[in-house]
């Protein structure tokens, strides 16, 4: 019990006023895991090489003193990573649901804008910017 916590005191003092893991810095090395694994049937000196550096940048941003700069990149990064989930997630249900709904683009707000498939011509409000889109169903 001792040694742990002597460990303890010693990794605070080692990371005090460093910045520390975010979701960036996760996500780096969750990515080093899935290569290191997928390099095993690849078998690529290139892939090799992005495996040896993720991990390195991941403990540098860990261990930064930099802290705003770090904060800014993290930020930039979950918008990133927000609008692609978003993406996925929206296209995935255009999928899931194309015998049921239709989706459309908003040309005004460009967000989508769910339908249901019967045929015709119909007009419909947009939910976000509130404008009345026509669309026109087969």
């Amino acid at each position: 019990m001792q040694f742990l916590l002597q460990l303890k005191r010693k990794y605070d003092k080692l990371t005090e006023g460093k910045y520390g893991f975010d979701t960036l810095s996760r996500d780096m090395m969750i990515l080093w895991v899935i290569i290191g694994f997928l390099n095993r049937f690849i078998r690529s000196r290139i892939v090799e090489f992005a495996a040896l550096v993720l991990p390195v940048l991941a403990l540098l941003r860990v261990f930064s003193e930099a802290v705003y700069k770090r904060s800014n990149e993290n930020r930039k990064y979950l918008e990133i990573r927000e609008k692609v989930f978003q993406f996925v997630k929206i296209h995935f249900m255009m999928i899931k649901e194309s015998k049921t709904h239709r989706y459309y683009k908003c040309k005004n707000c460009s967000s989508y804008i769910r339908v249901k498939r019967k045929k015709g011509e119909h007009y419909v409000d947009c939910p976000k910017c509130g404008k009345e889109i026509k669309v026109k169903i087969r």
